[in-house]
């Protein structure tokens, strides 16, 4: 901003200015880097930042629907404005980035579809890429019509759990179960629940609906199927049905409990590992990570998720699976800090670590505590 009249206005606004003059102020200085965006470096586009935080804080919801408007589709907007506006409450605000701003992180993804209204969760459906961290927040606190907007957008990327809860919402869900089905990301075994298991009206609309190349797969299925083995394909898939952990329709959590309690007795640390991640909807390799860093909020976090109780975390720190047993003094300490520690939370936190794939141990500590 070379304009010293400019920065005189600015300084002038910011000290003693009235709501009108800073917003003609704030939209002087966003035509000047609307201008000069495609050739600022990172450095400039700094300075316009703190510039528009410090305009932004007392201006009008309209104002900044329109900045918001402005900044969507641009590259290199700045990143703290984005980010506030991507937090508002109002969504005429927080849509326009929320669905294409580039500078939004999965984890900024993560944090505001886990505390926003459902239509922030819709304008973040809307994306043009969803990767499956973020999709997992979606499915779990998605209404119908967020599930559906996700469900048609080819360009979101699901991890396996998630496209199980997607299908199971798709059992009396006609349209969802069509959106579906359009997919050709589904997983083969996923499908075939989805028509065997689906409510009759459901079934009828795929029918009527599939693509003419799926039809006749469909009309296979439901025409072979006797209603024991629709019953049979309700149940929960055991291991030797050919159903891998990841896409299985059911998991039986109190099964896995207590093979935990089992495995813990008998000292198995990779049954363990593998037990803990289906107990808590994470890869085998993070619950290992957390194991071999000596983690103990991370380990907290990843078995309050998988609700085990605090008798088979106690066992499990003594057991030989994890590196040290901790002394009865940190014992306490533990123990009181899991107890503080609800379900959800620590689900919320997972889906941070999720979304950065490889978190410090300190880090794990600190979303524990805002927890």
């Amino acid at each position: 901003m070379h304009s010293a009249s400019l920065i005189d206005e600015l300084e002038t606004q910011l000290r003693c200015g009235t709501s009108a003059g800073r917003a003609n102020i704030l939209r002087r200085v966003t035509d000047l880097f609307l201008l000069n965006a495609k050739g600022a470096s990172e450095e400039q586009v700094e300075v316009f930042d703190d510039v528009m935080l410090r305009l932004i804080e007392k201006i009008e919801d309209r104002i900044l629907a329109h900045l918001s408007e402005c900044l969507a589709a641009i590259d290199n907007s700045p990143v703290n404005v984005v980010a506030q506006l991507a937090r508002h409450e109002r969504i005429e605000v927080a849509g326009p980035v929320l669905e294409k701003s580039s500078r939004l992180t999965d984890i900024d993804l993560v944090e505001i579809a886990y505390t926003k209204s459902q239509l922030h969760l819709s304008a973040i459906a809307g994306r043009s890429q969803i990767n499956p961290a973020v999709a997992e927040v979606l499915v779990r606190r998605g209404d119908s019509e967020v599930a559906l907007k996700l469900a048609a957008n080819h360009g979101a990327a699901f991890s396996s759990g998630s496209f199980t809860s997607l299908v199971q919402r798709a059992l009396d869900n006609k349209s969802l179960a069509e959106t579906i089905a359009d997919r050709t990301d589904v997983p083969p075994e996923l499908y075939e629940y989805l028509v065997l298991r689906a409510t009759e009206k459901v079934k009828k609309h795929l029918v009527a609906t599939c693509k003419p190349e799926m039809r006749s797969k469909v009309e296979t299925l439901l025409s072979k199927v006797s209603s024991h083995v629709v019953r049979q394909a309700a149940e929960f898939p055991r291991p030797h049905s050919g159903w891998s952990t990841a896409t299985m329709v059911k998991r039986d959590l109190a099964s896995l409990r207590t093979q935990f309690d089992k495995f813990v007795a008998t000292g198995g640390a990779p049954e363990i590992i593998h037990t803990l991640a289906q107990l808590s909807a994470i890869p085998s390799e993070t619950v290992k990570n957390v194991i071999k860093q000596n983690a103990e909020d991370g380990l907290l976090i990843i078995c309050r998720a998988g609700g085990l109780s605090w008798p088979a975390v106690r066992a499990f720190l003594h057991s030989r699976a994890w590196p040290r047993p901790p002394a009865e003094s940190e014992l306490k300490n533990m123990s009181d800090r899991y107890f503080r520690l609800s379900s959800e939370s620590a689900q919320r936190v997972l889906l941070f670590m999720k979304a950065r794939k490889a978190m410090p141990a300190a880090e794990m500590s600190k979303l524990l505590e805002q927890a």
